[in-house]
Protein backbone atom coordinates (compact mmCIF):
# COMPACT_ATOMS: atom_id res chain seq x y z
CA UNK A 1 0.00 0.00 0.00
CA UNK A 2 3.01 1.90 0.17
CA UNK A 3 2.31 3.37 3.63
CA UNK A 4 4.15 3.85 6.46
CA UNK A 5 4.08 1.64 8.98
CA UNK A 6 2.59 4.00 11.84
CA UNK A 7 0.07 5.09 9.32
CA UNK A 8 -1.33 1.51 9.29
CA UNK A 9 -1.33 0.90 12.87
CA UNK A 10 -3.19 4.81 13.17
CA UNK A 11 -5.75 3.02 10.97
CA UNK A 12 -6.23 -0.28 13.11
CA UNK A 13 -6.64 1.55 16.17
CA UNK A 14 -9.93 3.35 15.05
CA UNK A 15 -8.45 6.48 12.35
CA UNK A 16 -10.97 6.78 9.50
CA UNK A 17 -9.33 5.11 6.63
CA UNK A 18 -9.66 7.24 3.06
CA UNK A 19 -11.16 5.96 0.24
CA UNK A 20 -8.27 5.39 -2.01
CA UNK A 21 -6.55 3.31 0.75
CA UNK A 22 -9.94 1.53 1.12
CA UNK A 23 -9.95 0.61 -2.51
CA UNK A 24 -5.87 0.11 -2.74
CA UNK A 25 -6.51 -2.93 0.10
CA UNK A 26 -9.25 -4.32 -1.50
CA UNK A 27 -7.90 -4.82 -4.89
CA UNK A 28 -4.43 -5.62 -3.34
CA UNK A 29 -6.29 -8.54 -0.90
CA UNK A 30 -9.04 -9.32 -2.84
CA UNK A 31 -11.45 -9.05 0.06
CA UNK A 32 -15.15 -9.03 -1.22
CA UNK A 33 -16.04 -5.34 -0.35
CA UNK A 34 -20.07 -6.91 0.79
CA UNK A 35 -18.15 -8.50 3.46
CA UNK A 36 -16.30 -5.83 4.62
CA UNK A 37 -19.22 -3.62 4.87
CA UNK A 38 -21.60 -6.07 6.32
CA UNK A 39 -19.35 -8.92 7.09
CA UNK A 40 -21.92 -11.01 5.30
CA UNK A 41 -21.24 -13.77 2.44
CA UNK A 42 -17.92 -14.98 1.26
CA UNK A 43 -14.82 -12.96 2.92
CA UNK A 44 -13.08 -13.01 -0.84
CA UNK A 45 -14.40 -12.11 -4.26
CA UNK A 46 -14.99 -15.43 -5.94
CA UNK A 47 -11.59 -16.83 -7.90
CA UNK A 48 -9.41 -19.61 -8.01
CA UNK A 49 -7.15 -17.42 -6.07
CA UNK A 50 -9.43 -16.15 -3.73
CA UNK A 51 -10.55 -19.57 -2.72
CA UNK A 52 -7.04 -20.33 -1.58
CA UNK A 53 -6.61 -17.42 0.63
CA UNK A 54 -9.93 -18.55 2.44
CA UNK A 55 -8.64 -21.74 2.84
CA UNK A 56 -5.52 -20.17 4.38
CA UNK A 57 -4.92 -20.03 8.50
CA UNK A 58 -3.44 -16.38 10.05
CA UNK A 59 -0.10 -18.03 9.78
CA UNK A 60 -0.45 -19.17 6.09
CA UNK A 61 -1.44 -15.78 5.37
CA UNK A 62 1.67 -13.63 7.23
CA UNK A 63 3.68 -16.31 5.60
CA UNK A 64 2.53 -15.36 2.06
CA UNK A 65 2.77 -12.12 2.35
CA UNK A 66 6.17 -12.20 3.93
CA UNK A 67 6.88 -14.17 0.34
CA UNK A 68 5.37 -11.64 -2.02
CA UNK A 69 7.83 -8.85 -0.05
CA UNK A 70 10.45 -11.18 -0.49
CA UNK A 71 9.79 -11.35 -4.30
CA UNK A 72 10.45 -7.26 -4.60
CA UNK A 73 13.81 -5.97 -4.73
CA UNK A 74 13.92 -3.52 -2.19
CA UNK A 75 16.65 -3.94 0.00
CA UNK A 76 18.19 -2.32 3.51
CA UNK A 77 21.80 -1.91 2.30
CA UNK A 78 24.84 -1.46 4.78
CA UNK A 79 26.85 1.83 4.01
CA UNK A 80 29.65 3.63 4.67
CA UNK A 81 30.41 6.84 6.65
CA UNK A 82 31.50 8.59 4.19
CA UNK A 83 28.86 7.78 1.61
CA UNK A 84 26.00 9.26 4.39
CA UNK A 85 23.90 11.84 2.69
CA UNK A 86 23.89 15.55 4.61
CA UNK A 87 21.49 15.52 7.44
CA UNK A 88 20.02 18.43 7.24
CA UNK A 89 18.66 17.99 4.04
CA UNK A 90 17.84 14.26 3.86
CA UNK A 91 14.59 12.67 4.80
CA UNK A 92 16.40 9.55 6.18
CA UNK A 93 18.93 9.43 9.26
CA UNK A 94 21.58 7.02 9.70
CA UNK A 95 21.38 4.46 12.10
CA UNK A 96 24.53 2.59 13.39
CA UNK A 97 24.61 -0.84 13.12
CA UNK A 98 26.26 -2.97 16.08
CA UNK A 99 26.09 -6.91 17.03
CA UNK A 100 23.79 -8.10 19.30
CA UNK A 101 26.40 -9.87 21.25
CA UNK A 102 27.68 -5.75 22.14
CA UNK A 103 23.92 -4.36 22.98
CA UNK A 104 23.58 -3.22 25.91
CA UNK A 105 22.20 -0.21 28.51
CA UNK A 106 24.75 2.21 27.63
CA UNK A 107 25.40 3.77 24.20
CA UNK A 108 27.61 2.02 22.23
CA UNK A 109 30.95 3.37 21.03
CA UNK A 110 31.39 4.11 17.50
CA UNK A 111 33.83 1.57 17.71
CA UNK A 112 31.63 -0.87 17.50
CA UNK A 113 29.56 0.20 14.63
CA UNK A 114 30.04 -1.75 11.70
CA UNK A 115 28.23 0.24 9.48
CA UNK A 116 25.07 2.36 9.27
CA UNK A 117 21.82 1.92 7.46
CA UNK A 118 19.13 4.67 6.41
CA UNK A 119 15.88 4.70 8.05
CA UNK A 120 12.86 6.92 7.63
CA UNK A 121 13.56 9.95 10.13
CA UNK A 122 9.47 9.84 10.88
CA UNK A 123 10.53 6.28 12.33
CA UNK A 124 13.20 6.72 14.36
CA UNK A 125 11.80 9.78 17.47
CA UNK A 126 15.13 9.67 19.24
CA UNK A 127 17.92 9.12 16.89
CA UNK A 128 20.58 9.84 18.85
CA UNK A 129 19.82 7.00 21.09
CA UNK A 130 18.87 4.47 18.36
CA UNK A 131 20.69 1.48 16.99
CA UNK A 132 20.09 -1.25 14.61
CA UNK A 133 21.12 -4.58 14.87
CA UNK A 134 21.18 -7.89 12.54
CA UNK A 135 19.44 -10.89 14.47
CA UNK A 136 20.70 -14.59 13.79
CA UNK A 137 17.73 -16.47 14.85
CA UNK A 138 14.20 -17.34 14.08
CA UNK A 139 13.04 -16.43 17.45
CA UNK A 140 10.22 -13.90 16.11
CA UNK A 141 9.85 -16.02 13.10
CA UNK A 142 7.94 -15.16 10.98
CA UNK A 143 7.56 -11.40 11.96
CA UNK A 144 11.38 -11.16 12.24
CA UNK A 145 12.89 -13.92 10.55
CA UNK A 146 16.29 -14.74 10.84
CA UNK A 147 18.89 -11.71 8.76
CA UNK A 148 16.28 -9.45 9.76
CA UNK A 149 17.38 -5.88 10.92
CA UNK A 150 15.96 -3.83 13.48
CA UNK A 151 16.43 -0.41 14.83
CA UNK A 152 16.22 -0.37 18.61
CA UNK A 153 15.12 3.22 20.56
CA UNK A 154 16.96 2.82 23.79
CA UNK A 155 15.20 6.16 25.46
CA UNK A 156 12.24 4.32 25.80
CA UNK A 157 13.04 1.77 28.92
CA UNK A 158 9.48 1.80 31.07
CA UNK A 159 8.16 -1.58 30.91
CA UNK A 160 4.57 0.43 31.68
CA UNK A 161 5.35 2.15 28.36
CA UNK A 162 6.00 -0.93 26.50
CA UNK A 163 3.22 -3.44 27.32
CA UNK A 164 2.11 -5.84 24.22
CA UNK A 165 5.63 -3.99 22.19
CA UNK A 166 8.93 -5.54 20.64
CA UNK A 167 11.58 -4.75 22.97
CA UNK A 168 15.29 -5.07 23.30
CA UNK A 169 16.30 -7.12 26.36
CA UNK A 170 19.17 -8.53 28.08
CA UNK A 171 18.76 -11.83 30.77
CA UNK A 172 21.54 -13.53 31.43
CA UNK A 173 23.44 -13.41 28.27
CA UNK A 174 23.21 -11.90 25.10
CA UNK A 175 20.82 -9.39 24.00
CA UNK A 176 17.65 -10.18 22.30
CA UNK A 177 14.38 -9.41 20.75
CA UNK A 178 10.94 -10.58 22.13
CA UNK A 179 7.57 -9.46 22.93
CA UNK A 180 6.66 -8.09 26.25
CA UNK A 181 3.87 -8.97 28.26
CA UNK A 182 3.67 -7.66 32.47
CA UNK A 183 1.95 -9.83 34.70
CA UNK A 184 2.10 -8.99 38.15
CA UNK A 185 5.15 -8.34 39.39
CA UNK A 186 6.96 -10.45 36.00
CA UNK A 187 8.21 -9.10 33.13
CA UNK A 188 7.14 -11.82 30.64
CA UNK A 189 9.78 -11.98 27.34
CA UNK A 190 8.15 -13.45 24.76
CA UNK A 191 9.03 -15.72 21.27
CA UNK A 192 6.26 -15.64 18.63
CA UNK A 193 6.79 -18.36 18.91
CA UNK A 194 7.75 -20.03 21.71
CA UNK A 195 9.84 -23.63 21.56
CA UNK A 196 12.31 -25.46 23.73
CA UNK A 197 15.37 -23.65 21.26
CA UNK A 198 13.11 -20.08 22.29
CA UNK A 199 11.16 -20.48 25.61
CA UNK A 200 9.31 -17.77 27.32
CA UNK A 201 11.54 -15.63 29.93
CA UNK A 202 9.73 -14.45 32.83
CA UNK A 203 11.87 -11.80 34.98
CA UNK A 204 10.82 -10.58 38.32
CA UNK A 205 10.78 -7.44 39.00
CA UNK A 206 13.15 -5.86 41.73
CA UNK A 207 12.46 -2.38 42.62
CA UNK A 208 16.57 -1.75 44.06
CA UNK A 209 17.23 -3.19 40.40
CA UNK A 210 16.96 -1.66 36.67
CA UNK A 211 14.76 -3.70 34.52
CA UNK A 212 16.39 -5.54 31.94
CA UNK A 213 14.63 -3.81 28.86
CA UNK A 214 17.36 -2.23 26.33
CA UNK A 215 15.19 -0.29 24.34
CA UNK A 216 11.84 -1.05 21.72
CA UNK A 217 11.86 -2.16 18.22
CA UNK A 218 10.93 1.26 16.24
CA UNK A 219 11.73 -0.05 12.85
CA UNK A 220 12.38 -3.25 11.26
CA UNK A 221 13.34 -4.83 7.57
CA UNK A 222 13.78 -8.64 6.25
CA UNK A 223 15.51 -7.57 3.78
CA UNK A 224 19.37 -6.56 4.28
CA UNK A 225 22.55 -6.27 1.88
CA UNK A 226 25.81 -5.77 2.95
CA UNK A 227 27.70 -4.04 0.40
Amino acid sequence: LNLPARTWYNYETGVTVPAEVLLAFIDQTGTNPHWLLNGEGPKYRHGLEDMVLSELTPEQLIRRGLEKLEETPNEVVLIAPENLPEESVSDFVAVGLVSLASLGGESSSSSRIEGYILAYRQWIPHPRETVAVLLDDDAMYPILPAGSVVAIDRAVRDPQQLQGRLVAARVEGPAMVRWLDISGRHLIFRPNQPSREHPIIPVELDQHSAAPIVGQVVWSWSRFARP
